[in-house]
């Protein structure tokens, strides 16, 4: 599926449509709320519903897991704003479940409270192999809205009009705290000139 949107997105000229048909994967399975209700359940029955984290593990500023756990401290780099929230989530070591709809494994969500560079404290189901995903919610509705918030992944791939293949953001974490930064990546931004790119990419 990626590599279908990522070859139809490398033409000179590339539309709106293309990017937001690059993204829909995000917006749609990996960051909507949505994907947590009924219909979801159905379409996991051989997997158990996501650990939706809302406290932090963490004692005197750090993150903190118990013996044998495997966790990951998220240094989250390069937002534009300090309103909304930010949401890590974690995939499995399958690349073909990278961003699919119901497949996440940990969802951690927290509100940045005026923070430019926050961390997160991620559990993860036990060690191995996995993928992360962290998403900028401006406006904390919950969705992607791929113009004006920002993405992230683990290893920092390089993000061209799509999201990055599964093998790009693979990393593995023995138990105890992994460290990770993760640079974030904005489709457009909210500088005047970004705007006007939108503007005119809207027009074509």
């Amino acid at each position: 599926m990626f590599d279908f949107v990522l070859r139809r997105c490398t033409a000179v000229k590339a539309s709106v449509a293309c990017l937001m048909a690059g993204f829909t994967l995000i917006n749609g399975a990996a960051m909507a709320t949505a994907d947590d209700g009924p219909e979801a359940n159905r379409s996991e029955a051989v997997r158990p519903e996501a650990t939706i984290i809302t406290h932090e593990k963490r004692r005197d500023g750090a993150c903190e897991f118990t013996e044998g756990e495997a966790g990951l401290e998220v240094f989250v780099q390069g937002l534009q704003t300090t309103e909304g929230r930010v949401r890590a989530q974690i995939y499995s070591s399958d690349p073909d479940e990278f961003l699919e709809k119901g497949k996440k494994l940990v969802r951690v969500d927290m509100p940045l409270d005026g923070s430019d560079e926050p961390t997160l404290c991620v559990p993860l189901p036990s060690p191995g192999t996995y993928a992360l995903v962290v998403m900028h919610d401006k406006n904390s509705n919950g969705r992607a809205d791929i113009f004006s918030e920002g993405f992230g992944f683990s290893n920092n791939p390089k993000l061209s009009l799509g999201p990055p293949d599964g093998e790009e953001v693979m990393f593995t974490a023995a138990a105890g705290v992994s460290q990770h930064t993760i640079d974030m990546k904005y489709v457009f931004g909210g500088d005047e000139k970004k705007k006007e790119k939108r503007r005119k990419l809207k027009r074509r």
